[in-house]
């Protein structure tokens, strides 16, 4: 791919992801900086996107990552719970990844407040229902949803500054096999627009319960 055409991509993407945050945090306008690396390098572009019928204004930072095309994903979120210092709340359709397993584990005790919600037919699974059962056993507390859909959501939300979403689930798979998406949002509005959605689910005994 010459680098014409790869900017073209990172500017499509970058204005996607921009647009989406615009849609969570009700915002006019986004600045937005986003770093997309390469196997050997990165790479940063701005842009502003300006949206209709909205008000109020933001600034965000947006980093993206492909893992099929060496942009390594899990070191990013590994790092993001390593530097949390005091909530973590994770929504996580798939979560079978032993060291971010293990780094949420330390997170908690380490003294930061940790809340988990996961796919009821997926904590039942082979792999992810022994890896829950340990962060049960820790102290973290972690629901699943009873409703009759999937509690699909691929979130991570750091000290309600940072937000992480995507397609990336937290398996090996996704960091390894599939064509997946890691997007990090360090953007303290959407990031407590996120926490709005987490806290909801939290708080609603009808649709979710403790895992067991």
């Amino acid at each position: 791919m010459n680098y014409k055409s790869m900017k073209r991509r990172i500017l499509a993407a970058m204005s996607a992801a921009v647009i989406a945050v615009a849609s969570l945090t009700s915002c006019s306008s986004i600045q937005a900086s986003v770093t997309v690396p390469s196997a050997s390098s990165s790479v940063t572009y701005g842009a502003s996107v300006a949206l209709p019928q909205v008000s109020g204004s933001n600034s965000a930072k947006v980093e993206y990552y492909f893992p099929r095309a060496g942009q390594k994903a899990q070191p990013q979120l590994i790092s993001i719970i390593r530097s949390t210092q005091k909530t973590l709340d994770i929504a996580i359709y798939s979560l079978t990844d032993k060291q971010i397993g293990s780094a949420i584990t330390q997170a908690h005790k380490r003294g930061v407040t940790v809340r988990l919600i996961t796919d009821r037919e997926q904590a039942s699974g082979q792999y992810q229902k022994p890896l829950l059962k340990g962060l049960v056993k820790a102290g973290v507390p972690v629901k699943v949803d009873t409703h009759s859909g999937l509690m699909h959501l691929k979130v991570t939300i750091a000290d309600k500054k940072t937000a992480t979403t995507g397609s990336f689930n937290y398996t090996k798979s996704a960091e390894e096999t599939n064509d997946e998406v890691f997007v990090v949002l360090h953007d303290e509005k959407a990031a407590q627009d996120f926490e709005t959605e987490f806290e909801k689910m939290w708080n609603d005994p009808k649709n979710f319960s403790n895992f067991r």
